[in-house]
Formats: structure tokens, C-alpha cells, sequence
């Protein structure tokens, strides 16, 4: 069986990973620009499990497992570091988040409750105004997006897979819901089975085989900052949910903000970038939390692009209708620390065999359902 895949992220090169190492199959991947090189290489890497379903924390389990021994998988490692993630909530999402923090449990991750007066035995100099609920996962930690995807993309090469970059897929051609063939930059490529992994631009890669895929594109920006105070390496990430921000350390004593500020991009004119009021509103909120950080200087930024679904959260699988095309889009700007775990589950899926994972709770068609697996506005404040 020859298996195409459109897109050369985190997704796309994971997936063709572990479809060779699983299967008896001869696969091609089609990357428009270079591998890993849009929205996976903008990803902060934040790793952590902290979603209120259930089903995704497993996922993300699984992802972080596999990112944490990356180098058993694929022979080089992809910078994981086990530092830990401190999640903060307010009054108005205490219930959610207590409920969230006893499903981790239930699974087995180490995750603990923290008082508010504790959170300075975690990030020196913290201020707890306005926390009510915070939780502490030891296991959490970062990884470098793009060493991961070339990690992957190395393996699946060296174990067949045929990778193309600079290599735009221009259309499909279909028959009855029967994908046969890609028409790329490059010529026609007959194929068996084609995977849209193509992140950004998986809405137009579905519109190729006539299928509405709901995506939006929000502008993620971040801000890579030094302090006088340095943001020590194993100081845990922090996640704020009343401010709406996320701080990670960098090697170095340098640390990234990030989070604060997501419109929602107008294509026809593309990234807002950073701009003088987002570094204002990066100082104002460090200055409420972090007030010992607050003097930071800006060392580099960039933005990039966030593809999200109507509720935050992947579409995955082959739509009704169809016969072998199959999505994997919508990672909704914490997609990276759960590519792996998904990535397997999917090669296994579409080689017929039984996912290690239920993948059904994010068919397409959920929308028409009215399963929507998340609150939106609760979706938006929990990414990172």
C-alpha cells in the first residue's frame, strides 16, 4: 500500500514514523516548504497533560512518554526536559480545575494541588493575588519542536519513507470518495491512501476533495526574555490562567512569555507581529505575577500561526463519505506535546490494526452532532 501524506510538521513526519516502523507499506510525504519549518518550529514545547478530558490526557500521556525516550524511537534526541508545570486557576474555573487535576490522578500522572502560600517554594518572588486553586505536574517538562520533527522525519527516512520538501501538493484526484492520485509541484503521484496533515492549510487541502473543514487561523506571538532575576532552567513552566499567559524557561537563565494575546488573522493580511502594546501588555502582566521578572529585556520574538478547530480541539480520521482520506489538522495551539501519542494511534488505525487509543471523539462530525469535546472560551484560555 503506498500512503501519501500532505504536510511535513510534527504531524505529518511522526505519522509517517510510525507507519513504516508498524507496517509493510511504502510511504510519501509532500511538504510544501521545509520539514518541520512553519507552525511546528513557532511552537513554544511546552509539555504537559493538563486538559479536562480525560481521553486527551492519555493522549498527551502518551505523547510526553514518547517525546521523554525520543531517542530510543528515532536515534537522536529532541531536547525533552523534565521540568515540571504549574498550572494557576481563578474562583470562576476552581470546579473545572479540581475536576481536571483528579482525572490526571486517575491515570497515574504525579500531579499535586498546591496551596497558594506554596507557590513561592516553586517560582521564587510569585504573587498568589487572586489564585485559588494551583497543581503542580513533576512530569511536564519542554522539548524542541523542530529537533523532534527532524528526529522523525530522519527515522522514517532511513526506514524507507520517501520525503519531499519544496514540494506542494496542487490537487487531488478523487473518485467517489476514493482518493487516487496528488498533482504536486513536481508531477502525479498515484497513491492508496492520503493523510491531510498539512496544518495551516488543511482546510484548503480538504476543499481539494470537496470537504468543508471548519478551521480558523489565530495569531500566536511570543517574546523570549532576560532578566536580573534569572528564570532558572529547572524552575517549573507557569501556566496563568487569570492572566492568560505561559512563562518557560530557556537554557541560559532567558525565559519565553507567551499566550497573552490571540487575534484571530486576517488572511488577506497575513501576521500582526509583536507590537509595542503586545511587549506592554507582556510587562503588565508579569508585573502582576512575576513582579521580580517585570524589568525583563526582549532578547528575539516571533508570532506564528495557530490553526484551531470550533472547540480547540484535533480532527481526526476518515470523514463520512470517504473511503481513504483521512485527517489530522486542527492541533489548535497545543497540538506538539500530543503529536506523538496521536501519531501512533493513527498509524495504527490506518493500517487496520486497533488503536492504542480511541480516536472516534474527534471525527468531523462532531460538529453536526453537537459533540463539541470543549467549551470554547475555556478551550482558548487553557492553550499552550
Amino acid at each position: 500500500m503506498r500512503i501519501g501524506i500532505i504536510g511535513g510538521g510534527i504531524y505529518g513526519t511522526a505519522i509517517a514514523y510510525f507507519l513504516q516502523e508498524l507496517g509493510d507499506v511504502e510511504v510519501a510525504l509532500f511538504e510544501r516548504q521545509e520539514i518541520g519549518g512553519k507552525s511546528t518550529s513557532r511552537s513554544a514545547g511546552i509539555v504537559r497533560h493538563h486538559y479536562a478530558r480525560q481521553g486527551h490526557i492519555k493522549l498527551a500521556k502518551r505523547g510526553r512518554e514518547i517525546l521523554e525516550n525520543l531517542e530510543t524511537y528515532v536515534g537522536q534526541k529532541g531536547g525533552f526536559r523534565q521540568n515540571g508545570y504549574l498550572a494557576l486557576t481563578g474562583e470562576k474555573n476552581e470546579e473545572l480545575f479540581h475536576e481536571t487535576i483528579e482525572k490526571q490522578k486517575q491515570i497515574g500522572l504525579d500531579v499535586r494541588l498546591v496551596e497558594p502560600s506554596e507557590l513561592g517554594n516553586y517560582i521564587p518572588g510569585i504573587d498568589s493575588s487572586g489564585v485559588t486553586a494551583a497543581a503542580f505536574e513533576r512530569e511536564a517538562g519542554f522539548a524542541d519542536p523542530y529537533l523532534v520533527a527532524q528526529g522523525f522525519s530522519k527515522a522514517a527516512q532511513e526506514s524507507g519513507a520517501d520525503l519531499r520538501s519544496r514540494t506542494e501538493v496542487t490537487d487531488i484526484e478523487i473518485d467517489r470518495g476514493v482518493v487516487t492520485a496528488v498533482e504536486t509541484t513536481n508531477g502525479t503521484e498515484e497513491v492508496d491512501f492520503l493523510v491531510n496533515a498539512a496544518g495551516p492549510w488543511g482546510a484548503e487541502v480538504g476543499q481539494m476533495v470537496g470537504l468543508d473543514i471548519p478551521l480558523t487561523w489565530y495569531e500566536s506571538k511570543a517574546v523570549v526574555l532576560s532578566s536580573t532575576n534569572p528564570y532558572d532552567i529547572e524552575t517549573p513552566t507557569l501556566s496563568d490562567s487569570l492572566q492568560q499567559m505561559y512563562v518557560k524557561p530557556e537554557p541560559g537563565g532567558d525565559f519565553i512569555v507567551g499566550g497573552i494575546d490571540r487575534p484571530e488573522i486576517d488572511r488577506d493580511v497575513g501576521l500582526e507581529g509583536i507590537t509595542i502594546d503586545y511587549l506592554n501588555q507582556v510587562q503588565k502582566a508579569l508585573k502582576r505575577r512575576m513582579s521580580t521578572h517585570a524589568d525583563a529585556e526582549v532578547i528575539e520574538s516571533w508570532s506564528g500561526i495557530i490553526t484551531a478547530t470550533p472547540d480547540w480541539y484535533q480532527i481526526v480520521g476518515v470523514p463520512d463519505g470517504y473511503e481513504n482520506f483521512y485527517n489530522i489538522v486542527g492541533g489548535s495551539g497545543h497540538g506538539f506535546k500530543e503529536a506523538p501519542g496521536f501519531a501512533e494511534s493513527i498509524a495504527q488505525e490506518i493500517l487496520g490494526n486497533e488503536p492504542n487509543y480511541d480516536l472516534s471523539p474527534y471525527r468531523l462530525e462532531r460538529y453536526e452532532e453537537g459533540e463539541l469535546l470543549s467549551d470554547l472560551e475555556m478551550a482558548r484560555k487553557k492553550n499552550d
